[in-house]
């Protein structure tokens, strides 16, 4: 037994009607289940993983969560092994899976806990956890009764519902942000779907310089060349701003399911002069919503880049606190 269950009173009792399954599925199952979920991030998605393994080294565990048969949650671990011990994180995890349990949210506790034995099963494993949960009352209750205490805040980002008409979503941006988009939406320069190759591999040199320039965290350009590999071509969602043949701005999101998330971005001086940012996230908004996604995730927000925050505030998302780190 774990040395951090013994004495640690949990009130989630155990149900045996869940079972997890570990590293079973392959991707189409993995796949084909992930799209049943509401809403998702990126670090619970097949290619993210692989990527990681890929990348850094480090072993990926998948879990199914069945009840009675019936998938109604996944989960994606990352395990780092350590002289004489491992350390699993859990990232925006489990999936929940309504389709397959309608009434999943009165099972829910049941899931985290089953979870939460099952990766702390063996003696000097240490989990830290962050789930896919907002801030609150009761989300803090959830992670308590499972047995753990939270160790570091949530962070917040901002999620934008595209369920809505392209009118209603063009009317829910700031007032300033849609100036910048009709005043952007007069330039001459040209928008393009960039396909992987070239124009793919320059935007993502640009914003690497830009992210080691400014020093800001996020995923290296390597990191999301070999997380663009993994997805389906359909997955990677990349829109450039080209004045004649040179690409002054770029975005990339990527698709996980019924979600997507806006991932790298880069603009020159040339772009922001002309607000080529504000045409190139409204285009993949609009693009992204006719392919049938209903979340964008935007990404962390900060108060130490209050100009980024704006921006993204600035599309009508609403802003989301996590629940944090817990271990």
């Amino acid at each position: 037994m774990n040395a951090r269950l013994a004495g640690i009173p949990t009130a989630t009792a155990a149900d045996d009607s869940l079972c997890i399954a570990r590293n079973t599925a392959a991707e189409p199952e993995w796949r084909r289940l992930a799209a049943g979920a509401d809403r998702s991030a990126i670090e619970q998605s097949w290619a993210f993983g692989e990527a990681v393994a890929a990348c850094h080294g480090l072993v990926v565990e998948r879990g199914i969560v069945r009840r009675d048969g019936p998938a109604i949650a996944l989960v994606q671990a990352i395990r780092r092994r350590i002289p004489a011990a491992s350390i699993v994180r859990i990232t925006s995890g489990p999936l929940l899976l309504p389709d397959n349990q309608p009434d999943i949210q009165p099972v829910r506790a049941g899931i985290f806990a089953a979870i939460w034995r099952h990766f702390l099963r063996r003696r000097r494993e240490f989990l830290f956890w962050m789930p896919e949960l907002e801030d609150g009352p009761a989300s803090q209750t959830l992670m308590r009764t499972t047995g753990l205490r939270r160790v570091v805040t949530g962070y917040g980002t901002v999620i934008i519902d595209l369920g809505a008409d392209e009118a209603t979503l063009r009317a829910e941006l700031d007032g300033k942000w849609r100036n910048m988009l009709v005043a952007a939406e007069r330039e001459t320069m040209r928008i393009e779907r960039v396909p992987r190759g070239r124009h793919l591999d320059a935007l993502l040199d640009h914003y690497d310089a830009l992210r080691k320039a400014r020093r800001f965290g996020g995923a290296t350009g390597a990191f999301i060349r070999t997380l663009c590999k993994g997805a389906t071509e359909d997955e990677v969602v990349t829109l450039a701003a080209f004045d004649g043949l040179t690409m002054i701005a770029g975005v990339l999101a990527v698709r996980h399911g019924a979600t997507a998330t806006y991932y790298a971005g880069w603009t020159s001086e040339a772009g922001r002069e002309r607000r080529a940012h504000n045409l190139l996230l409204w285009r993949a908004m609009i693009e992204l919503r006719r392919g049938g996604t209903r979340w964008l995730d935007l990404g962390g927000v900060s108060a130490t880049a209050p100009g980024i925050a704006r921006f993204k505030l600035g599309t009508g998302g609403r802003l989301v606190t996590l629940a944090g780190t817990w271990f």
